[in-house]
């Protein structure tokens, strides 16, 4: 039986190392097989029901009988007990046998019913058992030591059984505030890092994403992992908010960021600088590539002109592109690139202009 149709033993970790584990604790072997075997053919065939109706009556008059009677309902309890004691001890060591406790067990303890009104039953059937087979080997002390040991410690493994059981509701629902509080944690850390208007990068998290890429390309090598950067600005967007409003700048914003992120490669890092201001933090890219990629998102940009209600906004950007230099920090590569970029600004705007790397 594999970990899908053993989830509650999953859930507690009851692997085939920790069965062994219990087992040897009780000192349960392969020779309480044995008897386990003896005590169903010899003490409890044929006989189950009547074991089970000695004690059932006083079992039912106990006080929270009628929590298991509204759960489970009287007849089918007393039958799955009657069941139960018909495999008294049968493969005991098996996962498939541990699955069966713990589920039973978390049932109840879902439905509220306090662990002792669970345990019952199994001193019953302990006492039950202890009763037939004192009746059985009256005369023979030394052949029934070795069944009641079995039965003793059998039922002991039943009882933690049941025990680590009754713990998995509240596993399950320490497993849910931690899902809850991972969610939450995802929210906040989302809120301090991503930029709400264009869902980019904010300011903090770009510069963070950008030292940590330097690091990278230092310890890796410039050469063999060379980075670069560009830094870009919306034209006109002034006249964009005059003209419009600040609300339909927000939007052409918000569409200037979605045709960026269209035009780069999956692990380009896309941040907001401030303002109409775009950066692009590109890995294992050298310069020529790095104004390939600048100027496809010129063109995306270009040519999809914003549109809202009657209007069609064109929109362009101007870039600048720079490539990360031996032993440079993250500050002068920004400059460098701003710089560039507003070298394709004062040069006519809607341009990539490329830092020199010497």
């Amino acid at each position: 039986m594999n970990a899908e149709t053993t989830p509650h033993c999953t859930a507690l970790g009851f692997d085939d190392k920790r069965i062994q584990e219990v087992l040897s604790m009780l000192r349960l072997g392969e020779e309480h097989r044995a008897i386990a075997d003896r005590i169903r053919t010899q003490v409890i065939a044929g006989r189950a029901d009547e074991l089970v109706d000695r004690c059932f009556t006083a079992f039912a008059r106990t006080r929270g009988f009628s929590l298991i009677e509204r759960s489970f309902g009287a007849k089918s309890f007393k039958r799955a007990w009657i069941n139960r004691l018909r495999r008294f001890g049968l493969d005991f060591d098996t996962k498939e046998y541990f699955e069966e406790r713990l589920a039973t067990a978390a049932a109840f303890a879902r439905a509220k019913i306090h662990l002792s009104l669970l345990h019952l039953p199994y001193f019953l059937t302990q006492e039950i058992l202890i009763e037939a087979l004192s009746e059985k080997f009256n005369d023979r002390a030394t052949t029934l030591w070795p069944f009641l040991n079995a039965v003793l410690k059998l039922t002991s493994l039943d009882l933690y059984l049941t025990a680590e059981g009754y713990r998995l509701p509240e596993l399950d629902e320490l497993e849910g505030d931690l899902d809850k509080l991972r969610q939450e944690t995802f929210r906040l850390r989302r809120r301090t890092s991503i930029d709400e208007l264009t869902g980019l990068m904010n300011y903090a998290k770009l510069m963070e994403s950008l030292e940590q890429q330097i690091n990278r390309a230092r310890r890796r090598g410039h050469e063999s992992n060379p980075l670069c950067l560009i830094m870009s600005d919306l034209d006109f967007f002034k006249k964009i908010n005059d003209t419009y409003g600040h609300m339909v700048g927000d939007l052409v914003l918000r569409h200037v960021a979605g045709r960026i992120k269209s035009a780069t490669r999956d692990f380009d890092l896309i941040g907001r600088f401030g303002g109409e201001e775009f950066v692009i933090v590109m890995m294992n890219t050298d310069l020529a590539l790095g104004e390939a990629i600048a100027e496809r998102i010129r063109e995306g940009v270009m040519k999809a002109p914003f549109h809202v209600k009657q209007y069609n906004i064109p929109v362009t950007l101007s870039l600048g592109v720079a490539m990360l230099r031996q032993g440079e920090n993250k500050e002068s590569l920004l400059e460098r690139a701003d710089a560039a970029m507003y070298e394709a600004k004062r040069s006519g705007r809607n341009r990539v202009v490329v830092a020199s790397d010497s």
